[in-house]
């Protein structure tokens, strides 16, 4: 009976305690949205802005009549979505051959790729090769030269250690090619790692902004997150959206950005959810 009880009272625990912390966790988001959403006209010191303070979608309508955020907007999409199959395709074929003992030389090339994880030429440099392959003022300057990443590398080769050397034997008896056993058999077992890895990678472009500020010119070529950097950085002109008398302040531009930056990656988060856990996861202990 006292074990029962104290199952039953540990349990409750547990409930109220992670209820406080997914509460304490998401309030941040909630803040966010509703202060987005308050009259920017009206200040309130000290408020938790748990509802919107004077409902309206002033600010919204402010950030939506700036012709560059559809530019960027598709921008930040092309660039999100092809530097996340280029890192996945990039990431896959470096970590395939590294994964395999019988690799010649494999010692100095794992050493080749961790020192450039450990040291890279700073900034300066990086310029000077981006403008070398006359990339600049090209979005691929924004994809290219992260096209790999050596720490995604190296949980995709402990993923594919961990997939049986009999499926690869059985592929090699059947006459199929390193490529056709990458493509045909480790790509479909390794979904999770994908999923993960894929996630991580599209949220690091789409959230990308000093490199569309280093390497990008043309203001019709910039990313969304430098196009709200610039909406927050100059400031407001309270008739710039044709209705006079109305306020718009830095802090509820920032608020809109910050939605505005955040819904599209998070509409994506649920339909690899499943992947993504059981990535991490299988990414993290060794088969």
């Amino acid at each position: 009976m006292s074990i029962k009880i104290g199952d039953n009272t540990f349990r409750v625990f547990n409930y109220v305690f992670m209820t406080c912390f997914a509460i304490i966790t998401l309030y941040p988001f909630w803040y966010v949205i509703m202060y987005s959403l308050s009259d920017p006209g009206v200040f309130v010191q000290n408020n938790l802005y748990l509802v919107p303070i004077e409902f309206t979608f002033k600010t919204y309508a402010y950030i939506i009549r700036q012709r560059l955020i559809y530019t960027g907007l598709l921008n930040s999409i092309f660039i999100t979505a092809a530097g996340t199959v280029i890192n996945l395709v990039v990431i896959s074929m470096t970590a395939y051959p590294l994964s395999k003992e019988r690799l010649k030389g494999k010692n100095y090339i794992f050493s080749f790729f961790l020192f450039t994880m450990l040291f890279n030429g700073g900034l300066v440099p990086t310029y000077l090769v981006v403008r070398a392959f006359n990339m600049i003022d090209s979005l691929w300057a924004l994809i290219i030269p992260g096209a790999l990443s050596i720490y995604y590398m190296l949980i995709m080769i402990k993923f594919f250690k961990g997939i049986p050397d009999s499926l690869f034997e059985s592929a090699k008896l059947d006459g199929a090619t390193e490529f056709f056993t990458l493509l045909k058999i480790v790509v479909p077992l390794s979904k999770a790692s994908f999923a993960a890895i894929g996630l991580f990678c599209a949220v690091g472009h789409w959230n990308s902004y000093f490199q569309g500020l280093m390497y990008i010119n043309t203001p019709e070529k910039f990313p969304l997150q430098v196009i709200l950097y610039q909406m927050l950085s100059r400031s407001v002109n309270p008739n710039a959206i044709g209705i006079k008398e109305i306020i718009i302040t830095p802090v509820n531009v920032k608020m809109c950005a910050v939605v505005i930056s955040l819904v599209p990656i998070l509409m994506v988060y649920p339909f690899i959810q499943k992947h993504f856990m059981s990535g991490v996861l299988l990414g993290s202990v060794k088969g």
